[in-house]
């Protein structure tokens, strides 16, 4: 793994184009270029990058004590190395862990993979959002987590 050369960053609006095309390639209904501009303006954004340029994304939304997370995708010609975990861990433990005790996200219940990695980080199944996302083959549901980090 790369770790120690991977810097950790606010995203800023001259990263949009390379999260977008990241973003287009890793999920079945993947945000618009005008949602991602939306979403950097409304909440908080990172990359996790290197020489080789951006390797990962992430949108979060911070309420009080909680976090959301939105959006989060790794560079697929850089899945496998352990990135998402990294860019992830790197938002729990350390740049928004001041005043936070539960993080929550959505995932897709066929996203087998984001659930094992969500799971060893400490999430847990809270309920079924039922018709949550949409999809090639229409409507499918979501897992909704929780990690309760009890640092705040």
């Amino acid at each position: 793994m790369t770790e120690s050369r991977l810097r950790l960053r606010r995203m800023d609006a001259g990263d949009l184009d390379a999260v977008h095309a990241i973003e287009r390639v890793s999920h079945p209904t993947p945000w618009p270029m005008k949602g991602l501009q939306e979403s950097l303006q409304a909440h908080a954004a990172f990359v996790l990058e290197d020489a080789g340029g951006i390797a990962a994304f992430a949108f979060v939304q911070r309420i009080l004590d909680e976090v959301h997370l939105l959006d989060i995708a790794v560079d697929p010609a850089r899945r496998g190395q352990g990135l998402g975990r990294d860019l992830l861990r790197r938002l729990m433990d350390e740049e928004l862990a001041d005043g936070v005790n539960i993080w929550f996200l959505e995932v897709r219940v066929s996203n087998h993979p984001a659930i094992a990695l969500y799971q060893s980080l400490g999430y847990n199944e809270l309920s079924v959002r039922r018709n949550y996302y949409e999809g090639p083959d229409g409507r499918e549901d979501a897992l909704l987590m929780a990690c309760s980090t009890g640092m705040g």
